[in-house]
């Protein structure tokens, strides 16, 4: 039996294609303490001056400067991102602790042929927040992917090498002492290996 395309709003929906596991999958653990930084919350805009401030350095020299000058260098300033002190901080103190995690994992499972990063898994990620405030669980997974891919857990996190990706978050107010990320990984080993 076909399964059909379903219409919701004059929207044809295919049916997902979504790959399943299956026997011989493998899942792997990590556990964080502490806050997640958000990486998106978490950015500064700065200025860029510099070429403003030389043009107008330069200009100085041959006259005073007008109007139309103040403008023109105003519109030189640029405007940039920057990530935030407290995520790049986050990734420093946590990086360390995912790569002895995934040693540990390493070293288990080495006779399974488990290498790292892995190239193809699915992630389902719990935060345990130990307060009243609110979080955004999906920033907090983009930052925990951010993390598994810097520290060498996995590849990327496109969706060809991380997906699915499944996120919720709990409260546990007066019940914990940390915030906790449970971060799980499956996936599946080759045939010849297992």
């Amino acid at each position: 039996m076909s399964k059909r395309f379903q219409t919701y709003f004059s929207v044809p929906i295919p049916p997902f294609k979504e790959e399943k596991l299956g026997a011989g999958s493998i899942t792997i653990r990590f556990v964080l303490t502490g806050r997640v930084i958000s990486k998106k919350n978490n950015n500064q805009a700065i200025a860029i001056r510099k070429v403003a401030h030389d043009w107008a350095s330069k200009q100085e020299k041959l006259r005073p400067a007008t109007w139309a000058d103040v403008h023109k260098a105003i519109n030189m300033v640029k405007g940039k991102m920057i990530g935030n002190a407290a995520y790049k901080e986050f990734l420093a103190k946590q990086k360390p602790v995912i790569v002895e995690q995934m040693q540990e994992w390493s070293s288990r499972l080495i006779e399974k042929g488990v290498i790292f990063p892995l190239s193809k898994s699915t992630m389902s990620l719990r935060l345990y927040i130990k307060d009243k405030y609110r979080r955004d669980t999906l920033n907090a997974a983009q930052t925990i992917t951010d993390l598994l891919v810097d520290a060498g857990v996995i590849v990327d996190d496109d969706d060809l090498h991380l997906n699915p990706i499944h996120a919720g978050s709990a409260r546990y107010y007066d019940e914990l002492l940390h915030n906790i990320a449970f971060i799980s990984l499956s996936f599946k080993m080759s045939k010849d290996v297992v």
